[in-house]
């Protein structure tokens, strides 16, 4: 029993989780990237996230990065 009471503290403490829901209409795009990577077996989704939002934090001061956002769908 401790050891399950070790490990959930450990996993409290050290581990984050989220969670994202995607529209196939308008998140086309990010689905195909996931789905893509799904298909290569030498990625996960989970590591082609992280990947994604660390290119995503290394690069946004230094130019402007396009988001969905920025299209004419908000116009």
């Amino acid at each position: 029993m401790r050891d399950k009471e070790a490990q959930r503290k450990w996993m409290k403490e050290n581990k984050v989780m989220y969670s994202i829901n995607l529209m196939k209409n308008t998140d086309g795009d990010i689905i195909e990237y996931l789905d893509t990577a799904k298909a290569d077996k030498t990625k996960s989704v989970q590591g082609a996230i992280k990947e994604a939002i660390r290119f995503y934090l290394a690069h946004r001061d230094s130019a402007h990065i396009s988001t969905r956002s920025d299209t004419s769908e908000t116009e």
